[in-house]
């Protein structure tokens, strides 16, 4: 994505969308993962890929139309939104439609047996699924997304043959996903998570749409700080990684009725807390390093990139935290399967919180004098 940090005054769409995607791949990946993890603790799904239980196959016909619906939403959200903002043009409207949709589709396509197959291994191996599984798939899916993105924005740019093979794609995508749900509008599994998963689609499209505008608008704070565009995925991929497993851990433990009330969970959760946020910390410091190695042909500074990924950091964790215990607990409450909400609404919220921690960590930098 850096690679294109010049062409970001032009084209303001690519950075307007990055965003949202990223948080389409959040929240759907964790609508998979998290439901994924509690079926595999309560003997629902079996530890193979063959032949596995009609939940498992539910489960992935379910994520495949969700993913469809949210990057339709998701789509047309940030089109006004970025519209509104001066961040896109009207003619652009297909570009905001189409290009989610097929490049979130082809991610998931991609991650949905690497998931699988990650979630096996954790618990042939006596692993806990709630604690590998998410952010191991985050990080992949990162890549994997992003690729299709840059994918399709490099043959977008190059001209309008590539636009009408786009077009052709979308509806194709669009067609399997209305078969899909028709023939699976029967089964109780799936209905529920079409429901549920619907409120995901309204939190994503509005905080991704957010996180487009927010980023878009840094576009002079991204170019004056060579490294920070390399580094922003892993600094919002880190944050909901903290996030989906503290969350993903008391959703399990509620599926299973060892979950207390939320006050208690959070006067007890310290030591998981700590825990988690202690390596998370470290692995900023590193994310700096990363960046600054990656990008000091660009002129890459070392230590401003590391007091920002830190500062960040340090910035978003107690809200992420306190977020990830409240959603489980008020989504139990509230009669839903926690699975089908908390990990999608903490990947939203934890993209939108790393975004604005991006300029007061910048200022932190600066008044460091750095």
């Amino acid at each position: 994505m850096a690679f294109f940090t010049p062409m970001f005054s032009q084209s303001p769409w690519i950075l307007a969308l990055f965003p949202p995607i990223l948080t389409v791949r959040g929240g759907i990946g964790g609508i998979f993962s998290g439901n994924l993890a509690t079926m595999m603790h309560l003997g629902m799904v079996k530890p193979r890929i063959r032949g596995n239980t009609e939940p498992y196959k539910e489960l992935i016909k379910s994520v495949l139309v969700i993913t469809v619906m949210d990057t339709l939403i998701l789509g047309a959200f940030s089109f006004i939104v970025n519209v509104i903002n001066g961040s896109a043009q009207l003619d652009q409207w297909f570009l905001f439609i189409s290009v989610p949709t097929v490049a979130c589709t082809f991610a998931v396509c991609v991650s949905i047996p690497i998931t699988s197959l990650i979630a096996i291994e954790t618990f042939k191996r006596g692993l806990d699924p709630d604690i590998l599984v998410y952010p191991i798939l985050a990080s992949i899916n990162d890549i994997v997304v992003t690729t299709f993105f840059v994918g399709i924005v490099f043959l977008i740019l190059r001209g309008m043959s590539f636009i009408l093979v786009l077009g052709v794609l979308f509806f194709a995508i669009v067609s399997v996903s209305g078969y899909l749900a028709v023939k699976s509008r029967d089964d109780s599994n799936f209905r529920q998570t079409i429901r549920e998963g619907t409120f995901v689609v309204v939190l994503s499209s509005v905080f991704g749409s957010i996180n487009g505008v927010l980023l878009s608008n840094l576009g002079p704070s991204i170019a004056a700080m060579p490294g920070l565009m390399t580094m922003y995925p892993a600094l919002t991929n880190a944050l909901g990684n903290v996030g989906s497993i503290i969350g993903s851990k008391t959703t399990t433990d509620i599926a299973m009725g060892y979950a207390k009330s939320f006050n208690e969970e959070v006067r007890e959760s310290s030591r998981r807390i700590v825990q988690v946020e202690v390596p998370s910390a470290f692995m900023h410091v590193a994310f700096g390093v990363i960046a600054y190695i990656l990008s000091r042909g660009q002129g890459a500074s070392l230590i401003p990139l590391i007091v920002v990924a830190l500062s960040s950091n340090l910035m978003s964790f107690s809200i992420i935290t306190v977020f990830a215990l409240w959603s489980a607990h008020i989504a139990f409450d509230r009669g839903l399967n926690p699975d089908n909400v908390v990990i999608p609404a903490i990947t939203s919220v934890s993209d939108t919180t790393a975004t604005l921690t991006i300029t007061p960590a910048i200022m932190v930098a600066r008044l460091l004098g750095l």
